[in-house]
């Protein structure tokens, strides 16, 4: 504790001394709630960029930054952390009605020179026509899961699953009706947007004839079935299905030379934001080759990165569980979940027609 009398007979050196602590204080405290007034928030999946380039993300701005994460497997209110964060990291259709809800801000790509690393392929999209709110970092697939010794070769068309009795009651779906439909054009070598009554009522037909041949039709968790050796083919993605070899090394994935439909994990700019400046130079900087190859392989995701794809190592480019064969992706698409109110009356009908069946 300071002792004023020391400084008895120096009047002056004890004004100047208090005026200095008061000035400190005040610019300190005023330094303080500046930082807390522009401080950075960012949300995204666990796990997902690790502690290392979480740090150089964080230097790449000149401002406090807060990082949130959040499970995959929560039942979360994403509608907060799209409010409340700078930049947010998620699944394309998370993202996608935050689109459509103008809670997303329109990206500015001369802020973000290294977009240019962008695969081409994934510049459009159908749930963010012409990316103009968002950028794909990692994506995955939906396939086929296969118990290896029930065949001779990976079993990579939906046929054996869609258009088949060879399997009869040894095949499991999914109980989503309308990703179960556009599978189903795509077998028929329609694209999986189609909003076409007379292609849809293609696929319907065709669900209706194979439903006798799927074990649990309408009801049934194929994974947990192939797990269990209840069945010998079922649908997932391949992030679900490299967990599930790991468990079963009799289980294989295979991506249909038919296509399938795709997922993204997206990078995008809330409304809310009072720091899109900053939140545009943090995009750049996860657009980092370095950094965009650890995500891939943290993950265990395919990246939309061309730079991070060229410092893979050989062996994770040529992994069919992660990359699928060129001329295969050519023909997956990613989908959009907000279609017009006639297309969703129809599916919705078209589905309950088919358990009905």
């Amino acid at each position: 504790m300071i002792k004023i009398k020391r400084f008895e007979g120096s009047l002056g050196l004890i004004k100047f001394f208090s005026g200095l602590i008061l000035f400190s204080f005040l610019f300190w405290s005023e330094k303080s709630n500046a930082q807390e007034e522009v401080s950075f928030s960012v949300v995204m999946p666990e796990e997902y960029v690790e502690k290392r380039d979480l740090s150089k993300l964080d230097r790449s701005l000149n401002i406090p930054v807060k990082t949130s994460f959040y499970s995959k497997n929560d039942d979360l209110d994403f509608a907060d952390y799209v409010n409340n964060a700078d930049i947010i990291i998620a699944r394309n259709y998370l993202i996608e009605e935050a689109i459509y809800e103008d809670k997303i801000a329109a990206l500015d790509n001369s802020l973000i020179s290294n977009i240019g690393y962008i695969n081409p392929q994934f510049l459009n999209s159908s749930y963010d026509n012409g990316r103009k709110y968002s950028v794909p970092l990692t994506w995955g697939g939906i396939g086929i899961l296969y118990r290896k010794d029930k065949f001779d070769s990976p079993p990579a068309t939906w046929r054996w699953l869609l258009d088949s009795d060879k399997y009869s009651g040894r095949v499991a779906l999914i109980d989503d009706g309308r990703t179960l439909i556009q599978l189903a054009l795509k077998y028929i070598g329609i694209s999986a947007n189609s909003n076409d009554p007379s292609w849809i009522n293609q696929a319907e037909g065709l669900l209706k004839r194979q439903k006798e041949h799927i074990k649990n039709f309408g009801n049934s968790d194929g994974i947990a079935l192939i797990l269990a050796n209840e069945v010998d083919l079922a649908i997932a993605t391949n992030e679900e299905a490299l967990e599930v070899m790991e468990q079963d090394d009799n289980i294989g994935f295979v991506y249909p030379r038919e296509g399938s439909l795709i997922w993204q994990d997206i990078i995008c700019i809330s409304a809310n934001s009072n720091n899109k400046e900053s939140a545009h130079y943090y995009i750049n900087a996860i657009l980092d080759a370095e950094i965009g190859k650890n995500i891939a392989v943290n993950n265990k995701l395919a990246t939309a990165n061309l730079m991070a794809f060229e410092i893979l190592k050989d062996s994770y480019k040529n992994d069919p569980r992660i990359f699928p064969d060129s001329q295969i992706i050519e023909r997956y698409e990613d989908t959009s979940i907000i279609m017009d109110f006639d297309y969703e009356m129809m599916i919705d009908e078209m589905w309950e027609n088919i358990l009905d069946s």
